[in-house]
């Protein structure tokens, strides 16, 4: 069962600050955010860091990448100081220079620092390091991602399999490397509260468990839990689907105009993972529709989200996900 309401109920004046890539064709970095945080409710800026015609995975595209000190200027003579606006989220994806980014870092601590009393700011991190043992970005990066966890006060960090392994300096096979490393995290960056870990590829040794499974796992350092969610393989390759699921955490922790989270962090990330699944099979169905004939048995590589037409489900605000969220307890081996 699912409850929905009509856009003019939703709750308003939610005010959050995007800084990720753009593609003026497709959803991926903060096309991928902007409409879906919009019908739930979210009043967005956008801060563009690149300028593309299309997300890379087409093959080929053009365009190019902001200048940081334009973006830095943006963000703290534009946004803040002459604007003053007090944003309820800062969300941060896609960075493509180093030394850029640990600028906006600064800015944003300061921001904190200096308004503790006064600004309910929550610094989602996604940090766009890479997947599947690739890097994306130069290895500066990884480092400069470090400093920034190290340093700055975030609300939540949304890693994937490979990148949590970057920053931890370990590898994750099983359940107990996974807790291993949302523990050595904490102690590395103790400033971080809410870890999320996406896309992980791991073996579960239990009965009802199948290989093809993919675990979504999180860990909440004020009580020291690790809750996972066993969640089947889609067959099919999707472009975008991690900036979609962390703009939906985003959501669904931060519903109130308060800044109180309004869902556990383990409910929130099961309803954001059904939200995002009923997105992804929806994509896929409207896909083969249109391809019908012209597909194979092999995995289709799907390059864009259908997410217009997937603003029903976007519109279930309180879903009640099918998922469940164990919690991991580290004294049974599984």
């Amino acid at each position: 069962m699912t409850t929905s309401i009509t856009n003019t109920t939703k709750k308003k004046n939610k005010k959050l600050l995007s800084i990720q890539s753009h593609v003026v064709h497709g959803y991926v970095g903060n096309k991928a955010a902007t409409f879906p945080l919009q019908y739930r409710g979210w009043d967005v800026d956008c801060l563009n860091t690149v300028q593309f015609s299309n997300h890379p995975g087409y093959g080929s595209f053009s365009g190019f990448k902001y200048p940081s000190n334009e973006l830095t200027d943006i963000l703290q003579n534009g946004l803040l100081n002459f604007l003053k606006l007090n944003y309820s989220a800062i969300l941060t994806g896609y960075y493509p220079s180093p030394e850029g980014f640990l600028k906006i870092s600064e800015i944003l601590e300061e921001q904190y620092n200096n308004n503790k009393d006064n600004c309910d700011m929550k610094w989602i991190l996604d940090p766009v390091l890479g997947d599947n043992g690739k890097l994306y970005v130069t290895e500066g990066m990884v480092e400069i991602y470090k400093k920034i966890l190290t340093k700055c006060h975030i609300f939540c960090c949304t890693p994937n399999q490979f990148e949590m392994e970057l920053l931890t300096a370990g590898q994750i096979s099983t359940l107990d490397d996974l807790y291993k490393s949302f523990v050595k995290f904490h102690e590395l960056y103790p400033n971080v509260k809410y870890i999320v870990v996406t896309n992980c590829n791991i073996q579960l040794l239990h009965k009802n468990s199948h290989d093809d499974n993919i675990i979504v796992a999180c860990y909440n350092t004020i009580t020291n839990k690790m809750h996972y969610c066993e969640t089947p393989l889609i067959p099919a390759r999707f472009s975008g689907s991690g900036d979609l699921f962390t703009a939906l955490l985003t959501d669904q922790l931060l519903q109130n105009n308060d800044g109180v989270m309004v869902n556990s962090l383990h409910d929130a990330v099961l309803k954001s993972i059904f939200l995002v699944d009923q997105i992804l099979r929806n994509t896929l169905d409207l896909y083969i529709k249109d391809n019908i004939g012209s597909t194979n048995n092999a995995q289709p590589v799907i390059k864009d989200l259908k997410l217009i037409q997937s603003r029903h489900i976007l519109d279930i605000i309180d879903p009640t996900s099918p998922f469940e969220a164990i919690e991991y307890d580290p004294m049974i081996y599984f």
